[in-house]
């Protein structure tokens, strides 16, 4: 079997419509789901189902430990940003992956949606965790 990636082989960085760049640096985990529908619809004369696949985005999810107050800033501008006053803030999501070859590539997410944002202190000997759900019309995969 092959080498594979691991999880210190990747980054994750979310970038402000004013080009602020937040690396969140403890991310324990991330998740990017390309979604996808597949129809079926049945025809007379025909015995199987036809089949239809549909793209309806990407959804995505982060788990951060928290390490710096930048993080704190970084909430309160999606806050902002969804009650209306932050004119024009977009957030790009974007990781990057190296492969044992020496390839890299990038996945892009461009206008992320960022949904509820938990905030879990589950014990005095646990590290403090912050869940980001995000959504987005597409997602790029670049070479870099």
């Amino acid at each position: 079997m092959g080498v594979r990636v691991k999880g210190q082989e990747t980054t994750i960085t979310i970038t402000g419509a004013d080009g602020t760049e937040d690396s969140l640096e403890d991310v324990k985990s991330a998740e990017f789901t390309f979604e996808r529908d597949i129809l079926s619809e049945g025809y007379l004369g025909q015995t199987t189902q036809q089949k239809d696949a549909v793209f309806n985005g990407v959804t995505g999810k982060l788990e951060v430990h928290l390490s710096k107050a930048s993080v704190m800033d970084f909430v309160f501008r999606l806050n902002e940003q969804t009650r209306r006053r932050l004119a024009g803030e977009q957030w790009e999501v974007a990781t990057s992956i190296d492969f044992p070859d020496g390839q890299r590539r990038r996945v892009i997410i461009p206008d992320a949606q960022f949904g509820s944002i938990p905030f879990n202190m589950s014990g005095r000997e646990e590290f403090v965790t912050l869940a980001l759900d995000f959504a987005a019309d597409d997602a790029d995969i670049l070479a870099a």
